[in-house]
Parts: C-alpha cells; sequence; structure tokens
C-alpha cells in the first residue's frame, strides 16, 4: 500500500468517526460534551491527514 492510500484510507476512518460521534451526540444527549470533545479530535486527525495529502500531491 502507498502512503498516499494508507493516508486515504485513515481519511475515510476520520470521517466515519466524526459522522459516527455526530449520530451519537444527537441520540445521546447527556452525553453531548463528550461526543463534542471526540468530534473536536476527529477533526484536528482529519486536517492532519488532509494537510498531509495535500503536501504529498503538490508536485
Amino acid at each position: 500500500m502507498l502512503a498516499i492510500e494508507a493516508l486515504n484510507l485513515a481519511l475515510e476512518k476520520e470521517t466515519g468517526s466524526i459522522a459516527l460521534y455526530e449520530k451519537l451526540s444527537q441520540s445521546h444527549t447527556e452525553l453531548q460534551d463528550l461526543f463534542a470533545d471526540l468530534l473536536n479530535e476527529e477533526y484536528k486527525h482529519k486536517k492532519k491527514i488532509e494537510e498531509k495529502i495535500r503536501e504529498l500531491t503538490k508536485y
């Protein structure tokens, strides 16, 4: 597996985690603060992966 393929796979996983935490946040309102923290972390991971993909594909 090439690095870019691995990063694209990781990006898919992060996107899936974001969707999951958003759904759980809506259905478990008593845990919204926890899911907000988890979403924040997932968005940070997604941004880092996207930056690395841009870096590797800019040439």
